[in-house]
């Protein structure tokens, strides 16, 4: 509806009364003007994105694991303590700064293990016996991870460690940086069908409590300023190996539904303003054992378009049978991706050459330009010494320069 002279007409009416050529200069000017800013949308997104990551974990140097030793064994005073810490994140802040990466995080030096940040945060968790992780080693044998605690009452968030690495990361870096949380998916990992249907008789009702207080998580890392947040959802991984579905049903967890209702919980996490999400997918990060095994053919179906509140996925592919580039072809046009082509499980240093070859590759089936790269996963396995990761991630940003500048 349009006002002229106090009257209101209609568009109808004032297509009516004006000259057809003029009319459809006007619409032609206004299509290409359209066009011209959906363009520079577009170039904008490309140019501003990160194209060298630091996925997660960085390697605990010795005299933090020293610290951690003492402090359990009650030698050390907490306040000590976190001196100790404080220093080894200032460190890894420096080794990313210095290679010029310009989205970095605090190495995850404050967790014992990659979800302990939200884990130790929430009420509900119990020590339980004879609760474990299962994954395949490189021999294809299954190998059981004792799990000391599960979920054994509501859970209820009652602080949050994320908020105390997030201020202490921001406050010292010069680089933009970023915040890894779980994916509300981490209910795989401590649902315990021995221990938990007594405060959950339905696996589903817990995914849905643990979004909840990711949520919360969320919107207060954004009220102090994040604007990089990354979800780590390697359980998403599961829908490409036949073996782990099958074991996940005999404990009553359908994967297909796990991953169908963990995407949409992500999205709707990602739907926060002011904030670039990612998804990060792999398939574990134990030496010589993987969570599961299978390429991307099943999440591509299943993931890739169904989040359109995420702005990323980073993608490990180092894996055995991780499978083609092929499946990248489903994403859609307007993500970033980030191949995870810099092995965290072996030390051996990935040459330039190979890649850039492997980034080409990628290229066939999705645009180069809004390809990235990283490591597989983070350096805290153990593996890789300071050294090794060092020039790991010299790599990453050495060669992302080389290929998009």
């Amino acid at each position: 509806m349009i006002f002229d002279d106090q009257v209101l007409i209609s568009w109808q009416d004032f297509m009516a009364r004006v000259d057809r050529s003029w009319v459809n200069l006007v619409t032609s000017l206004m299509s290409d003007i359209c066009g011209i800013k959906e363009d520079a949308r577009m170039r904008d997104k490309n140019q501003g994105q990160t194209h060298a990551h630091v996925t997660g974990s960085m390697s605990v140097p010795p005299f933090l694991a020293s610290a951690r030793r003492k402090l359990a064994a009650g030698e050390l005073a907490p306040t000590d303590y976190k001196r100790v810490e404080d220093r080894a994140v200032d460190e890894a802040i420096a080794v990313q700064e210095g290679l010029g990466l310009e989205l970095i995080n605090d190495g995850e030096l404050r967790r014992a293990m990659w979800f302990e940040a939200l884990i130790s945060s929430i009420e509900g968790m119990g020590p339980v016996e004879g609760h474990s992780l299962k994954w395949t080693g490189t021999d294809g044998s299954i190998q059981e991870f004792p799990m000391p605690y599960a979920v054994v009452d509501k859970v209820r968030r009652v602080r949050s460690r994320t908020v105390e690495e997030f201020t202490y990361l921001r406050s010292r870096a010069r680089a933009e940086v970023k915040v890894t949380i779980p994916s509300p998916t981490i209910a795989t990992a401590i649902w315990s069908p021995r221990h938990s249907p007594s405060a959950y008789p339905d696996f589903f009702d817990l995914v849905l409590d643990m979004a909840a207080v990711i949520r919360v998580e969320i919107e207060e890392l954004v009220s102090l300023g994040c604007r990089h947040i990354q979800i780590d959802a390697p359980d998403l991984s599961f829908l490409s190996d036949q073996a782990r579905t099958d074991s996940f049903a005999e404990d009553g967890v359908p994967i297909e539904r796990l991953v169908a209702e963990g995407i949409e919980l992500i999205n709707d996490l990602a739907s926060v303003p002011g904030v670039e999400f990612s998804i990060h997918i792999c398939r574990g990060n134990l030496p010589d054992a993987w969570m599961a095994n299978g390429g991307y053919e099943k999440i591509a179906e299943q993931v890739f378009g169904r989040a359109p509140n995420v702005d990323s996925f980073l993608l490990e592919y180092t894996s055995p049978g991780v499978g083609s580039f092929e499946p990248l072809a489903k994403v859609p046009d307007d993500k970033q991706i980030v191949l995870g082509l810099v092995a965290s499980k072996s030390r051996e240093l990935e040459s330039p050459e190979l890649l850039e070859r492997r980034i080409r590759e990628a290229a066939q089936y999705f645009p180069r330009e809004q390809l990235a790269l990283s490591s597989s996963c983070g350096f805290a396995n153990g593996v890789c010494s300071m050294a090794d990761q060092q020039a790991k991630l010299g790599v990453v940003a050495s060669v992302a320069n080389t290929v998009w500048g």
